[in-house]
């Protein structure tokens, strides 16, 4: 590990991102902005202090490598519409989800509410991180993804959808917006890698192999299970709104070549509610006080970047290989 000033991890990340944004930053422009990079490398630096290294400097330079041999492409939709389409092919996950995020904030303050589809997008990191960003502003966000097929439904012995995420948030009074961010399987993908490149092993219910049949031996693993009914059946959901609703669902056994996402967001005045803030502090009490588990992982993450720490510890090697890219945009 290697310990870093935190403004220059962010300054760093920004410079690996800055040939993606746009020079100008209307709220009307279709490409990414400066302030859709500052996001995105605000985000990553939130993964590093989630202790989630695999979706923070190790996410970003994996997804850089998909995009290797592309231009930058300009999303499509028009700012300002409630329902927007945005193409992210050639654009690094992170930063597209940020322009996404921008434009659902601007849209519903402006109308209300906002439903963004990103088509073709590569990594997108955590979304709790993306939904946290909007209800800081004050609305109720649902951010979901899908991906190539890796895991089975409940009792099966193949694959059939994705990890498949999905992130809620909502603005909290006197405290940080209440986050919920979850899998369809307890394993992410990126667990998986690393248990295959450390020659760990998994859970023993976490896996199949090619046979059906449970195994431990990361390298063995052809599917990954579910936890249970609920979330077999969540997973499922999110495939029908991402993968079938937003584009990019392929049959089982073809590798999707990039994800789908959706950014559902809606003002709760706009529903008529000015009490939202205080619902949701008063549901967080109620949750406790019947013994439920609120989760809490986000509450320590700063809301504005001014809040981050000073310094930062994060893996050496992924460190060397972003400042190789940085010197590269130089």
């Amino acid at each position: 590990m290697t310990e870093i000033s935190t403004q220059d991890l962010v300054e760093l990340i920004e410079r690996v991102l800055g040939p993606f944004a746009s020079l100008q930053e209307p709220l009307e422009a279709r490409n990414p902005a400066k302030a859709d990079v500052q996001l995105a490398a605000f985000w990553f630096v939130q993964a590093e202090l989630l202790k989630l290294p695999a979706f923070g400097i190790q996410m970003l330079l994996r997804d850089l490598e998909r995009l290797d041999a592309l231009d930058s492409l300009a999303p499509g939709g028009e700012a300002g519409a409630a329902l927007l389409s945005i193409d992210a092919q050639r654009i690094p996950g992170h930063v597209s989800l940020a322009l996404a995020v921008r434009l659902a904030a601007h849209t519903v303050k402006a109308q209300g509410c906002a439903i963004l589809g990103i088509r073709n997008v590569g990594a997108l990191g955590v979304l709790g991180c993306a939904a946290r960003s909007l209800a800081s502003e004050g609305a109720v966000a649902i951010i979901s993804a899908n991906s190539s097929a890796f895991v089975a439904p409940l009792g099966g012995t193949a694959p059939a959808i994705g990890t498949n995420p999905l992130a809620v948030a909502a603005p909290r009074a006197h405290a940080a917006p209440l986050v919920l961010d979850f899998s369809t399987s307890p394993m992410t993908l990126a667990a998986l890698r690393q248990a295959r490149a450390t020659g760990g092993t998994l859970p023993a219910s976490g896996a199949v192999d090619a046979d059906g049949q449970r195994t431990s031996d990361p390298t063995r693993a052809a599917a990954l299970l579910p936890e249970g009914r609920i979330s077999s059946l969540t997973g499922l959901g999110v495939e029908l709104i991402t993968g079938v609703g937003v584009g990019g669902r392929l049959a089982a056994g073809l590798p999707a070549p990039e994800r789908s996402a959706l950014v559902i967001a809606y003002s709760p005045e706009a529903m008529g509610n000015r009490d939202a803030a205080e619902l949701c502090a008063q549901l967080t009490q109620d949750w406790q006080g019947a013994g439920g588990h609120v989760p809490a992982r986000f509450d320590s993450l700063p809301l504005k970047r001014e809040q981050l720490p000073s310094r930062i510890s994060v893996h050496s090697e992924a460190l060397a290989a972003l400042e190789v890219r940085a010197q590269g945009t130089d």
